[in-house]
């Protein structure tokens, strides 16, 4: 056998392999789950995130996956800095019903 034949039929056996279907051992239900979000290095947010969107498109009621802070001076001053920084991350941001229209608590 030539060499170039050798080089040939190694290159048509790698492109084979290549182009081989893969099965990957995790399903995307598993990929979505919160705690796997979480240690693939993501934060709670992040995690609590993809599973409310994942809930909005299967037709879901979507919770909270974390609890928030329930001392009552901590959510004041989380409240009161959120009107004064409109930037500010809320509840709201996520556990909302998106409407079209604009409204007046869009500003």
């Amino acid at each position: 056998m030539g060499v170039m034949k050798k080089n040939l039929i190694l290159a048509a056996a790698l492109f084979t392999f290549a182009c081989v279907q893969s099965n990957a051992t995790i399903t995307v239900e598993q990929m979505t789950e919160p705690d796997y979000v979480i240690n693939n290095g993501y934060s709670e947010a992040t995690a609590e995130e993809v599973m409310l969107i994942k809930n909005r498109v299967n037709g879901k009621p979507s919770e909270p996956a974390y609890l928030k802070s329930k001392n009552k001076f901590v959510r004041f001053c989380r409240n009161m800095y959120g009107y004064l920084d409109p930037a500010q991350d809320t509840d709201e941001r996520i556990h909302h019903d998106v409407h079209m229209s604009p409204n007046f608590r869009d500003l």
